[in-house]
């Protein structure tokens, strides 16, 4: 069973899509002052919501108001995650309380940009001639994915509150889909092979994610759920280690990334706590954080990455196998 979770994740594109589609957007900025947040699709859902307790037909302004003038960001959530009219108001019908604070939650979101801003500064101190590209903040029919694009972060909001707004949930999750656009820059369409490519491996897809949440966690402290990733694996770091050992070179994500672990004990996603292992080794070993930052975000060659990062020989157990 999927649940909500942050997947840089460009199955649904195709293969063989024109170049164009498989870059950065070009509408990026260089200095985070600059960078933009943007609230059109919650104030054109507030519309629908607004025409829909004045008598409007929920279809048609669902349909007109918010699907009709979906920003960018929108339209590539809307293809990545098979976002449709239905299923969104189902969702409004079976989350009535999240889908009525939504106002509040935009307001909060405004008050809590200067503190977006901050934690986009911070991305630069680690990582100079970082891009931002336009974050676009969405009504995702109550998912929770929060997704990078090559329009800039998508980031989901029904399933915050005001309080939780204010009170620092967004910047981790922020931090790290930014990321995810630096690691897209920096290799441009070579990105696109670890999700349906010829570099598909459970490896590289641990890894370009444990570096995004190594750098949240850097940055702004990590999330709740990628911290309680964490921690389950430091706690249980050999065990694990073999275990991903055996899987880290197939194409299959298994109980790693994504999907609910077999396992009721295990937290999800362990094998973005282990890519940021691998990735935080490698950092702490650089004599220059700034060049190590650059050469984190430009990965191609996973298996060489690891060698070099030394984490195998530093992993628990090493000395007895």
């Amino acid at each position: 069973m999927k649940t909500g979770f942050c997947a840089f994740v460009f199955m649904a594109l195709a293969a063989g899509e024109a170049d164009a589609q498989q870059r950065l957007t070009s509408n990026v900025v260089h200095d985070p002052a600059d960078a933009e947040f943007v609230y059109d699709d919650i104030e054109n859902f507030l519309s629908a919501t607004q025409a829909i307790a004045g008598g409007m037909d929920s279809t048609e302004a669902l349909r007109t108001l918010y699907f009709g003038r979906a920003s960018p960001g929108l339209l590539m959530f809307i293809e990545k995650y098979d976002l449709t009219l239905v299923r969104l108001r189902e969702a409004m019908e079976k989350y009535p309380e999240a889908y009525g604070r939504i106002g509040e939650t935009l307001e909060a979101l405004r008050d809590r940009e200067p503190s977006f801003v901050e934690a986009y500064e911070a991305i630069q101190e680690v990582l100079p001639g970082a891009v931002y590209p336009p974050t676009y903040f969405v009504v995702s029919g109550h998912r929770g994915i929060n997704s990078g694009s090559i329009e800039g972060p998508l980031i989901s909001i029904e399933k915050n509150t005001p309080a939780s707004v204010r009170g620092g949930d967004k910047e981790p999750t922020m931090v790290h889909e930014m990321i995810h656009m630096e690691q897209l820059d920096a290799v441009g369409e070579a990105y696109f092979d670890i999700f349906s490519g010829p570099g598909r491996t459970l490896l590289a897809n641990s890894i370009r994610e444990g570096g995004a949440t190594w750098f949240a966690e850097l940055i702004t402290g990590g999330s709740r759920h990628k911290n309680e990733a964490r921690d389950y694996y430091l706690a249980h770091e050999q065990e694990l280690w073999e275990a991903f050992s055996r899987d880290m070179y197939g194409t299959e994500m298994g109980d790693w990334l994504w999907e609910t672990p077999a396992n009721p004990k295990q937290p999800q996603d362990l094998g973005y706590a282990i890519g940021a292992r691998i990735v935080e080794t490698y950092y702490a070993n650089a004599a220059d954080p700034g060049q190590a930052a650059m050469e984190i975000m430009a990965i191609t060659d996973y298996p060489a990455f690891l060698e070099r990062s030394g984490y195998p020989e530093k992993a628990p157990g090493h000395a007895n196998r």
